[in-house]
């Protein structure tokens, strides 16, 4: 079993580190793992990720050691289960908002007794060791990472439920969703929505539970080369002409 390098820095204490991108990129995915990143995200929501992509993906992080993460489109078993199959060891699933959907996503991400994850794919098959099936089941359980993102006022109402969710453990944000459910399009840094978040992180972190940004950093891919452009940009007295 390829262990998940972020479950592992964060069981030890320390903040995992990775590469971020929206487009998948082989030769990306080789550089953060031989550099000796911890991991790798890929945005299924926002950026057109099919699964047979994603599973070269992981077929290339496995090979260099590195830990394939990936925002997912949505949070039905169909799309749990593929993303899962072709390799994913960590899932973020976009606008959580209720207790009943988080239900679902813990018995949708694992095999039993904890779920009722579908069994399985060669990818994830070609992990077994001596153990046989039950041991490979397990250890893939333990190296599953599911975080789910809070994005709306819905979800801040119920979060006192979802937090007795138990396999649940790992949140996130999603400024800008917030802001427009909280009537403030385009105002993600409003002071509203910063202490929205606020009290939100005390109370996953009083439930034992962990807000993700404690523990991980990335470097955007796309935000990088962004910003290296419009530096070049300048340096020859010129304006880039994307705003964004």
């Amino acid at each position: 079993m390829i262990a998940n390098r972020i479950l592992e820095r964060i069981r030890n204490g320390e903040k995992a580190l990775g590469l971020a991108m929206s487009q998948p990129s082989e030769e990306l995915v080789e550089m953060a793992g031989r550099m000796g990143l911890d991991f790798v995200s890929f945005d299924g929501q926002h950026s057109p990720q099919d699964p047979q992509t994603i599973e070269n993906m992981c077929r290339v992080a496995d090979g260099f050691g590195i830990t394939p993460t990936m925002r997912i489109p949505d949070h039905r078993e169909t799309t749990i289960l593929s993303y899962l199959d072709r390799g994913i060891k960590g899932i973020t699933v976009p606008n959580l908002r209720t207790r009943e959907q988080a239900e679902a996503i813990v018995r949708y991400s694992y095999f039993g007794p904890k779920g009722v994850r579908s069994s399985t794919s060669l990818r994830v098959a070609f992990e077994s060791g001596p153990g046989g099936r039950a041991e490979l089941f397990k250890a893939i359980n333990d190296n599953t990472m599911v975080t789910v993102q809070l994005e709306s006022v819905e979800v801040l109402e119920n979060l006192d439920e979802i937090l007795t969710v138990d396999g649940l453990d790992y949140f996130g944000g999603g400024s800008e969703d917030m802001a427009i459910s909280m009537g403030l399009v385009g105002q993600h840094t409003h002071p509203k929505v910063e202490q929205a978040y606020e009290e939100a992180r005390a109370k996953i972190r009083a439930a034992g539970k962990v807000w993700i940004a404690d523990h991980t950093e990335s470097v955007n891919a796309f935000g990088v080369t962004m910003g290296a452009a419009s530096e070049m940009l300048q340096k020859y007295g010129r304006e880039s002409k994307l705003a964004f």
